[in-house]
């Protein structure tokens, strides 16, 4: 049966308001013995205080909810992307004395349960597409930083006067430009694009490096191709096709290590005439063969920016700005191969 604080209370002859304070460290006014007798118990008992129920008495509960939103059920929490952000998240939590509740949601019912099961002091909400958006933050109780969820102008005017939502985004344009740019000084003209499904014309991650690549191919005066541009499904279309472009841009380090790999399976020597360029600089990007071109986004670092964003939010403190636009970094690896002349 498991021991209450009460208990343990009763057999080192103490208040219930003495081991409270040693278990939480503010036993400044008990003695070393009594200290040392409360421990022991504790330890005995292998008791572990019921945070939720101490919630419910503090002012605080120092729990934090990372929510990621999917519309299914196949949501990958061992993408690269997704645990650099959730390591960026958990390591300022630790060092703060938060704790991080990870979970994956489909729409506004699974918050509200989330809600009513466990007191936090607010969301961090990963991933929301603009048609879940409005139903999704209704239903928040307390404050929200949402990571890479890109909303239109006439949304974000809506919800300019929730003081307590605040935006972490990659400046997707910026970061996509720079990767097409890149392509283009070494002597690409024909470059393709590979992202994961999404909505054409609506506000995202993927819109806007989509629209940065048109825009930057009409820059520089250089045919836009439509048959180009592929969805993750179509790694079969692209393998036909390698002989029509010399460079792909893919919207994602990940997607573009299973691409390389799929290729490689099918012609050994596919890279000597395929120029790759990818998104994030996760891990494992400069250990692929070859090690890839990318533009650096900083997941890990992206994730630490929201959760000390949401404290000051919980805080009540001031933010300046609503919406946090994040500078991508190219780094050159050997993915990507000067044209010949």
């Amino acid at each position: 049966m498991r021991v209450t604080i009460k208990q343990i209370a009763e057999e080192a002859n103490v208040s219930v308001t003495t081991v409270s304070n040693v278990i939480n460290k503010r036993s400044h006014r008990v003695s070393k013995e009594k200290i040392a007798l409360i421990e022991s118990i504790i330890e005995k008992y292998n008791y572990t205080p019921n945070m939720n129920a101490r919630s419910l008495v503090q002012s605080s509960s120092n729990l934090i909810g990372l929510l990621y939103f999917s519309a299914d059920d196949d949501f990958v929490f061992s993408d690269p992307f997704t645990a650099e952000v959730l390591s960026g998240i958990e390591k300022q939590a630790k060092e703060m004395g938060y704790f991080v509740l990870v979970h994956n949601v489909h729409s506004a019912e699974d918050v509200k349960t989330i809600q009513r099961n466990w007191r936090f002091e607010g969301f961090i909400m990963v991933g929301v597409r603009v048609k879940e958006f409005v139903a999704l933050n209704e239903v928040f109780d307390g404050p929200v930083v949402y990571i890479d969820t890109h909303l239109s102008k006439a949304t974000l005017q809506q919800i300019q006067s929730q003081t307590n939502r605040l935006f972490v985004n990659t400046n997707d344009y910026q970061a996509s430009t720079l990767a097409v740019e890149h392509l283009i000084q070494y002597g690409h003209e024909k470059i393709a694009f590979l992202s994961f499904d999404y909505i054409v014309g609506e506000p995202s991650v993927i819109h806007e490096r989509y629209q940065a690549y048109l825009d930057t191919l009409k820059k520089h005066q250089l045919i836009f191709e439509p048959r180009w541009v592929y969805k993750d499904s179509e790694f079969d279309r692209i393998y036909q096709e390698l002989d029509e472009f010399t460079a792909i841009v893919v919207t994602g380090d990940y997607l573009a290590a299973k691409l390389v790999k799929f290729l490689k399976n099918r012609k050994k020597h596919v890279m000597d005439q395929l120029s790759i360029i990818g998104f994030d600089d996760i891990t494992f990007a400069e250990l692929m063969d070859p090690p890839l071109t990318t533009i650096r986004l900083n997941p890990s670092n992206k994730g630490a920016i929201a959760f000390h964003q949401l404290i000051r939010l919980a805080k009540h403190e001031e933010t300046n700005e609503q919406v946090l636009l994040l500078e991508g970094e190219l780094i050159s690896r050997n993915s990507v191969q000067k044209m010949k002349e």
